[in-house]
Order: C-alpha cells, then structure tokens, then sequence
C-alpha cells in the first residue's frame, strides 16, 4: 500500500480544525507537489502555501469539498472532489462539491490552462482524503483501544468486525479535527478504486442545462457596463474606418475608441498571433445596447 508524507519540512500541506456546527475540515494546497524535494519546497513562492481547498465533514456525514480551480468544461470541477472522495471512502451520493469564490490572495492560482490539473494535483488530492479518513479512524481505534489496522472504512462508515460496531464519520468528525495530523498517511491500491475510473455525472449538469448563472459571462458588480470588440472578418484584413461619434450617439452606448492590439516594441508570446492589430471597442450598458451598436 503506498506511504505518503503530509509534511515537507516546516510547511505543512495538510491542517484540520472544528466546525462551528460540529464536525471538522481539512485544508490542504492543490498546486504544490508533494514529490519535491524539501530545498524545492522552501523555493516556491509563500503563497502557494496558503491552504486553497478543503473539505468539510460535517456531522451528519455529508462531505462538501470546495473547488478552488475554474470549471471551463474540462470537468475539473467533478473530477478533482472525486479524488478526493476515492481516498476518504465516503459515497459519492453524499458529496457536494462547491465552486470557491474569486479570491486571489486566498486561493492564489484560479486559472485555467495547461491540462495539468490532475496530474499536478493528483498527490495533494489522495493526500487530503487519506488524511481525514486517518484521522476518523484514529478516533475509533482510541475509542475502543484497538489498533487501527483492525478498522476498516466504506461509505462514510468505520468498521470494527471483532467487535461488531461500527461509527459513521459525521459521529466522529468533530472528535477527528481535535486529533494533530499524522507524518504520513496510506493511499490506496489501485485495485481498491471505487471511485476514480468510473462515470459519474457533471456536479454542474443541472444548473447547466437550467441557465443558472455560474459562468463569468453572468458575473455582474454594481455599475459594471459591457464591453465588446469589433474586429476585421477575416485574418489578413485591417480596420478601413469607423464613425465613432455616430455610435456614441446609440442608447446607451458610454464610448467608443480604436485599440492597437500590438504596439511597437511589444514583445509577443509563443502563442500570440498578429492576426488583428486594430481593433474597435463598444462599451455601453447592456448587452443588447451594445450589440446593436456593433451594426452601425
């Protein structure tokens, strides 16, 4: 069975503490790799240090695992809780997964890109659910005086067969974030995956297909106006004209200007393409404003 460690020299990934309701929490880092070296570890920037995930046992037993990372249809968001979900033993039908709100200096990196998202979070996440469902254990094996090899764990629930008891984790959680957290935790076999490698549905599917707001696009801020481009219709072609007095003369359009998508001396990335260099902006109020103002 392998052997993770929760530590790496004075930093530690993992931390645990009570919930005001009862129950208990565990915040660990999604984006530092717990295969660094510790003079690797003692290099990477302090923020990446803030505990920017967690999950949340409460006492009935139902698990909310938070999701720091933006979901832009590559299904990270369902993904990643249930990895998580594999190494605590819980069932998946008493998870719920909830998308962190925008906060940069709480959860740094919430971006998207690179498609390394599970492999670059793949230790931290079966870190994070081992940890807690060690900690679960560790109260019952102190409650009836056995060792913790004598426990067993599925769906949310502690086994003690010699005995015949058994304890849900949302009896124990509370009694769990009072316990310090271990050096070193057991992940499991691949062979003992219930979770990771089958279908389960999109945490988002219904509010999806139900257009409840929960893009960007639906964000809004007290004041905030919209803002469209207008470019060129095809690649090559440069902007000829534009009457930018006739449509800021348009219902409720605040403005109207050129931009230079690239100026001189802007030094260009390995992925930018100077297929625009001018563009035309339209901000006004609403979007529909904005659109017809897009026609003129």
């Amino acid at each position: 069975m392998p052997i993770i460690n929760t530590r790496i020299g004075r930093r530690s990934f993992i931390k645990n503490s009570a919930l005001a309701g009862g129950g208990m929490v565990i915040g660990f880092s999604w984006l530092a790799s717990c295969k660094l070296s510790p003079e690797e570890v003692l290099a990477l920037p302090k923020e990446w240090f803030d505990f920017n995930g967690y999950l949340k046992i409460g006492d009935t037993g139902l698990v909310t695992i938070l999701s720091p990372n933006p979901e832009i249809g590559q299904n990270v968001k369902t993904s990643m809780p249930m990895i998580v979900a594999e190494e605590l033993d819980v069932d998946w039908k008493n998870v719920v997964v909830e998308q962190a709100p925008l906060n940069t200096k709480l959860y740094s990196w919430q971006i998207a890109g690179g498609s390394r998202s599970i492999s670059s979070s793949w230790d931290a996440l079966r870190m994070a659910g081992a940890t807690a469902r060690h900690l679960l254990k560790q109260v019952v094996a102190n409650d009836l005086k056995v060792p913790m090899e004598e426990l067993t764990t599925e769906n949310g629930v502690i086994y003690h067969k010699k005995s015949n008891k058994s304890f849900t984790y949302g009896q124990v959680a509370s009694a769990a974030s009072s316990l310090e957290v271990p050096k070193e935790v057991k992940l499991k076999e691949v062979t003992e995956y219930k979770i990771i490698g089958t279908d389960r549905k999109n945490v988002d599917g219904k509010k999806i297909v139900t257009g409840q707001p929960l893009f960007g696009i639906d964000y809004k801020e007290a004041g905030t106006l919209t803002a469209m481009l207008i470019h060129p219709p095809a690649f090559g072609t440069k902007l000829k004209s534009v009457d930018l007095d006739a449509v800021k003369k348009m219902p409720g359009i605040k403005d109207a200007f050129v931009i230079e998508s690239y100026t001189d001396g802007m030094e260009r990335q390995w992925s930018d393409v100077a297929a625009f260099t001018e563009l035309v902006v339209i901000v006004g109020d609403s979007t529909w404003q904005v659109m017809s103002a897009k026609k003129v």
